[in-house]
């Protein structure tokens, strides 16, 4: 697997860049569009490919023996912004300690980098695919298709966004021309992206007619007599630009890489050096990830979920940086220090199984006796889409206590076990969810309340949401439950990712499997 690491890059940083906040950045102002979205591409292709080696490719600031031939290659360019610059150097110190190799070389360009390596790699027998966003590397698919394309779309970041997997029938369906005839096509119609000209007046639908028929540009300008009218005059005209372009859009597969493709074997890294370059840039994302991002850059995925100690060299000295008013503080920083995800990983919960009318019925008189807003009921709607409208509700549950059983599941919606009806189960749990007497803490509660609006319930008495007050003591951070207890409880927790199989929803996974998810309740409950 070879990475086009620009084209990756530059991905990242727009899809995030076209938000409302511009991008993506730590609490201390570090931009790191590119490497949450660069190492989430990676992390999801390589654990979909499965490859035994992998690299990525950089471009230099610097000019390439094609600015040599010509200065205006490239040239019209917007500059790029300073942040990105930033960003990438951030990413490249990343990579190095997921000890994945990168390739530079001065004179040269990524593409040349993926083309060289690729060719060698294919001479020893690998087969070859390699990530990009740019059709220039087309030109590499060979007709055996030893060497493939992944190629990311261009609503790259979106939900809908998706890698597809280009050979010569995919670029023969996208451009109308094989992979081999890519060089001339460009050196017809030319690329505005690179500044390349091609000849003037001849657009892609004429490219493509010419090489369907002569093949190449060599042909093309043997069989000139032959073509009539305005195109041959534009030919003759144009034939040193095409000439030119063609020379520009060329990969070279010959550069003078002094390295050996077992430098690029993917065995994994240590968690030491990868845990604080991820927890400096905040991506929790990945923290809470780390056996399958092990996995997926070849190591052993046995990995235990990080804990902050005790003794972080983070806390100490904290005492004396913070003036705190006793009076008014929710938690000393002493005591912060003293609790801080002490006891959490080991608690053996006892989640009480609510499948029968007559334990819903003991719960729902539990709950009425929460009435202290101070002391909400954690509450959360387990579905099958993210997407409310689309959701099937498959279970509630809610904790409303510090005790290993005071919290509950009640399962409506699995397609294994036992449970109750969920139209039973809403009749009995309404005077609770719509009654502002009962407050209640949900993370997200705007997604909660469009579900349970969904089978009938008006909910009220929402007085939390972990989420919204997360976003007002810092926009700029990650909001999800994952990530705030890792923040503020030093516990790395499971993700859905790590419960439900892809192409899986939550009624698909066995009652008893899902019970792990209630662990998330009282965390939910805790911050």
């Amino acid at each position: 697997m070879l990475v086009d690491g620009h084209s990756l890059a530059f991905r990242s940083y727009y899809a995030f860049a076209r938000s409302r906040d511009g991008g993506l950045r730590t609490s201390t102002g570090i931009p790191t569009s590119v490497c949450f979205g660069f190492l989430k591409s990676l992390m999801d292709t390589l654990e979909s490919e499965k490859p035994a080696y992998a690299a990525v490719t950089f471009d230099l600031a610097e000019p390439t023996f094609r600015h040599e031939k010509t200065d205006t290659y490239k040239a019209g360019r917007a500059e790029t912004p300073e942040e990105f610059t930033e960003d990438v150097e951030n990413l490249k110190a990343l990579l190095g300690a997921l000890k994945l190799p990168i390739f530079c070389l001065s004179g040269y360009e990524a593409d040349d980098m993926i083309g060289t390596l690729a060719t060698r790699a294919k001479a020893q027998g690998f087969k070859v695919k390699i990530l990009s966003g740019d059709q220039d590397l087309f030109q590499l698919i060979d007709d055996d298709e030893d060497i493939k394309i992944v190629y990311l779309s261009t609503t790259f970041g979106s939900r809908t966004s998706t890698a597809r997997e280009f050979g010569v029938a995919e670029v023969l369906e996208k451009l109308s021309i094989l992979p081999c005839q890519v060089v001339d096509y460009k050196a017809l119609c030319g690329d505005a992206s690179d500044n390349i000209p091609g000849v003037k007046g001849i657009g892609k639908k004429t490219a493509v007619k010419l090489l369907e028929t002569y093949g190449d540009l060599e042909t093309i300008y043997a069989s000139i007599d032959e073509i009539k009218g305005a195109v041959k005059q534009r030919l003759e005209t144009g034939k040193e630009d095409a000439e030119q372009s063609k020379f520009l859009a060329k990969i070279f597969t010959e550069v003078p890489l002094e390295t050996d493709l077992e430098t690029c074997k993917l065995e994994g890294f240590d968690p030491n050096d990868v845990i604080p370059a991820l927890q400096r840039l905040e991506l929790q994302h990945f923290v809470n990830r780390l056996s399958k991002l092990q996995a997926s850059f070849g190591g052993e995925s046995d990995y235990q979920p990080y804990v902050k100690p005790e003794t972080s060299q983070d806390y100490q000295g904290a005492d004396d940086l913070i003036d705190e008013d006793e009076d008014i503080s929710f938690y000393s920083v002493a005591e912060t220090d003293a609790n801080s995800g002490i006891g959490l990983s080991g608690v053996k919960i006892q989640p009480q199984i609510i499948t029968t009318e007559a334990q819903l019925q003991a719960l729902v008189k539990q709950l009425k006796t929460h009435k202290n807003a101070e002391k909400p009921v954690a509450w959360d709607t387990e579905t099958t889409s993210v997407d409310p409208l689309d959701a099937d509700l498959v279970g509630i549950g809610c904790c409303w206590g510090d005790g290993v059983s005071e919290l509950a599941y009640v399962p409506v919606g699995h397609h294994q076990g036992e449970q109750m009806a969920a139209e039973k189960v809403v009749e009995l749990l309404r005077p609770v969810l719509e009654s502002a007497d009962y407050p209640k803490a949900f993370q997200n509660a705007k997604y909660d309340r469009l579900v349970l609006r969904k089978v009938g319930i008006h909910l009220r008495g929402v007085v939390f949401d972990p989420m919204l007050a997360s976003y007002v003591l810092n926009p700029e951070n990650s909001h999800n439950l994952s990530d705030l207890s890792l923040r503020y409880l030093a516990l790395a927790t499971l993700s859905y990712s790590d419960l439900v199989p892809k192409g899986k929803t939550i009624g698909e996974i066995a009652i008893a499997r899902w019970l792990t998810i209630v662990v998330a309740m009282s965390i939910q409950l805790i911050v």
